[in-house]
């Protein structure tokens, strides 16, 4: 039995992630492990009329961040208890680079209410670890990282970095497509919880899963823009946040 149940999530890995691992490991346009030459490397495609507001990363949905099994992930419940991913560690879980997608979870104000930084600032995740597509209903898009907050594995003394950063709301911005599949210009993007189905990276890494995109329709509640130029899987891409 125990041997049937490995063979199904093999299984169940093979058809999701196309046979390796996926681009959502990455940690943005700007990853390192990423195949780009000082000249292709992350460049935001433009300062010029964006929108900007201050966040920081939401401890508060570390508690919730469990390991998560191939049933849940596919929203089956207990149809598959094979483990899909692993409760990563807090400081990679809360590292926020640029070009992240960020979310925030809804109605959460009465948790903020007597924290003084979300007077001026946005509580968001930019990982998606311990999520499945089931929840992608409980939360929407904050915006788009526009600096990073790299966090350092705790000794027990204290943060040691300024966790706060900005995210860019309007305006153009560079994404990684993660999609797992070719993105055209003008088509319309949205943001998600689930791993593109095309074959992703060997790297060595285990870097938790981040928030992924993928093309939609027009009126999906989840859009977040139009994309401007054409990329494929493992490439980036510009796009023109919604509302510009």
């Amino acid at each position: 039995m125990f041997i049937e149940v490995r063979r199904c999530a093999h299984t169940y890995q093979t058809m999701m992630l196309g046979g390796g691992r996926d681009f959502q490991s990455f940690a943005g346009p700007g990853d390192r492990g990423l195949s780009n030459s000082e000249i292709s490397g992350y460049q935001p495609v433009s300062r010029i009329g964006e929108t900007v507001v201050n966040a920081f990363v939401d401890a508060y949905e570390w508690g919730n961040c469990k390991s998560l099994t191939m049933g849940a992930f596919s929203g089956n419940g207990d149809a598959n208890p094979a483990i899909y991913e692993k409760e990563p560690m807090f400081h990679a879980w809360a590292t926020v680079q640029p070009g992240m997608v960020c979310l925030s979870r809804k109605n959460k104000t009465s948790i903020f209410r007597q924290y003084t930084a979300a007077e001026t600032a946005c509580p968001v995740i930019a990982c998606a670890a311990g999520l499945s597509k089931n929840q992608e209903i409980d939360f929407f898009f904050a915006g788009i990282a526009r600096s990073k907050s790299v966090r350092s594995p705790s000794d027990g003394q204290g943060e040691t970095v300024d966790e706060f950063f900005t995210l860019s709301i309007g305006g153009m911005v560079t994404l990684l497509n993660n999609s797992g599949a070719v993105i055209s210009p003008g088509d319309q993007v949205e943001w998600c919880f689930t791993p593109g189905p095309g074959k992703g990276s060997a790297r060595p890494s285990g870097d938790p899963r981040r928030v992924g995109v993928k093309v939609c329709s027009p009126n999906s509640p989840r859009a977040i823009g139009r994309a401007l130029s054409f990329s494929k899987n493992g490439e980036t891409f510009d796009l023109l946040l919604s509302g510009n």
